[in-house]
């Protein structure tokens, strides 16, 4: 197993699933829970994430593959889908209703924050480029970091305040849509390669 690519595949990945960004809206939605009950939302949340990522890591490629979906396909897609939804992140930012129940740790945050469309598509190119083992090793490393940055909610708030952690949303959402576009051009050149267009 390349280190290097692990590296920059579990960075890319958490650029994508971007817990320093989703802070305020863990704090927001957690608002009215007690410290346990926080905790408990937050493992729940990110183990649904991880176990949907994994799902699409395992079966994704297969299931798409039966339908003539290559790695090309795969990479434009998911290069567009991960420009337009942090696009739309970047110029709309989502405003989170506060909630008291534990629900909110499958919607919002496991769906669509942590696990949306753009962080399935990275992980199918990943369990297709690199192999399935591979991916799962990158979920599994930035489900852990994920955890950490959001049980370090408070003092990372503390220490950059809201408008500081608007600040590092924006620059993440800024490298993910050039991510994006990276995909997108890996993926077109795969087709003319390979002659498909």
């Amino acid at each position: 197993m390349d280190l290097h690519s692990l590296a920059l595949s579990i960075l890319v990945l958490y650029i994508v699933v971007d817990p320093v960004g989703n802070i305020p809206l863990f704090m927001t939605v957690t608002s009215r829970i007690g410290e346990g009950a926080r905790r408990r939302v937050l493992s729940l949340s990110v183990v649904v994430a991880s176990l949907i990522l994994a799902f699409f890591a395992l079966v994704g490629v297969e299931f798409f593959a039966y339908f003539g979906v290559g790695l090309g396909d795969f990479m434009v897609a998911s290069g567009l889908v991960l420009a337009a939804f942090s696009l739309l992140y970047l110029l709309r930012p989502y405003e989170a209703p506060v909630s008291g129940g534990v629900e909110v740790a499958v919607v919002p945050l496991a769906v669509p924050y942590l696990s949306g469309p753009a962080s399935i598509s990275y992980v199918l190119v990943l369990s297709n480029q690199y192999g399935k083992v591979f991916a799962l090793v990158v979920i599994v490393a930035v489900a852990a970091l994920t955890y950490l940055t959001l049980s370090a909610s408070r003092y990372v708030m503390k220490a950059l305040g809201v408008i500081g952690i608007r600040v590092v949303e924006k620059i993440m959402l800024v490298v993910s849509v050039a991510i994006g576009v990276s995909l997108v051009r890996k993926g077109v050149a795969l087709w003319l390669s390979e002659g498909a267009v």
